[in-house]
């Protein structure tokens, strides 16, 4: 086993969209998962019993919160001509309320589009572990190699397939998403290449990729072994390398924090009480922006 982890060092992202020329890397990506959202026990672990209340609390904050707002028409359209990615940013400033919010209002979007027509594929991303976790412990016994690369364990979370064809993400789903121990660190970056590369592999005449986030990319081992910009440069370079290619159109919606500084496309939610209604009138706008 440490054969194959020492054989997987320093490795650039696997995607048909990464930058060729940025100096990002990932120290190893042995650690990673990709799952579905009823497989998170296996990678976290059961809940406790303080856990489970504070889920059963999220959820009562959705159910609560489930009130579609009144928007503008979404015209009905042939099936699978437009696909929606919606991507989560689950790091640990979202955890509690927050999250619960976000919940609600994906839940709702999925229903508003999906009953017009629109495919809608819904994606979770953090870290497995704080403070990097076994990549950063692999790294300290290699006596810390300078300028090592991205030192944490991706979580991504598929928490709804574009070829669902439920209007409605089961209780189950939103349960998964409301873990109190899954929001952690935030590698914003490789997230969106995982979501693009996903959408690029649907047939659709539109690819639309929404990242819904409160802030910048944050991973504590990743900066201070790299510099502070690290992550935040290769976002940019990962966003910039999106419109270049042409074929998704990547917007972002800011929870409690402007996001334009990064996505030129994008809103801003004053507060996670806003964001059910703006979350559906901003797709609206995006899906009637792209038919004029």
């Amino acid at each position: 086993m440490i054969g194959a982890i020492l054989h997987g060092l320093w490795r650039k992202p696997v995607s048909s969209l990464a930058p060729r020329r940025s100096a990002y890397r990932i120290f190893t990506p042995w650690f990673d998962r990709e799952v579905r959202a009823d497989e998170l026990n296996a990678v976290l672990g059961p809940l406790s019993t303080q856990m489970l209340e504070e889920q059963d609390a999220s959820w009562a904050t959705v159910r609560d919160a489930l009130i579609v707002p009144a928007t503008r028409r979404v015209k009905p359209r042939r099936a699978g001509a437009t696909v929606v990615t919606l991507l989560l940013d689950q790091s640990g400033s979202m955890r509690g309320q927050p999250m619960a919010l976000a919940a609600a209002a994906i839940m709702c979007a999925v229903r508003l589009l999906t009953t017009r027509g629109v495919g809608v594929e819904v994606l979770g991303f953090t870290t497995a572990s704080w403070r990097g976790g076994r990549p950063r412990r692999l790294w300290k016994r290699l006596l810390q190699p300078a300028r090592p690369g991205r030192l944490c364990e991706l979580l991504h979370i598929l928490y709804r397939d574009t070829d669902e064809i439920s209007p409605d993400l089961a209780e189950g789903v939103v349960r998964a998403m409301l873990r109190p121990d899954l929001p952690k660190e935030n590698i914003d970056g490789e997230a969106l290449l995982w979501a693009a590369d996903r959408l690029l592999a649907r047939d659709a005449a539109r690819r639309i990729l929404v990242v819904i986030s409160d802030g910048s990319p944050v991973d504590d081992s990743s900066q201070q072994a790299n510099g502070p910009l690290f992550l935040d440069v290769h976002l940019r370079e990962v966003i910039a390398a999106i419109a270049v290619d042409g074929r998704i159109e990547l917007a972002a919606l800011g929870v409690g924090h402007d996001v334009s500084g990064w996505y030129p496309r994008s809103s801003k939610i004053n507060s996670p009480a806003d964001l059910q209604k703006g979350l559906t009138d901003f797709l609206t706008e995006l899906i009637a922006a792209g038919e004029t």
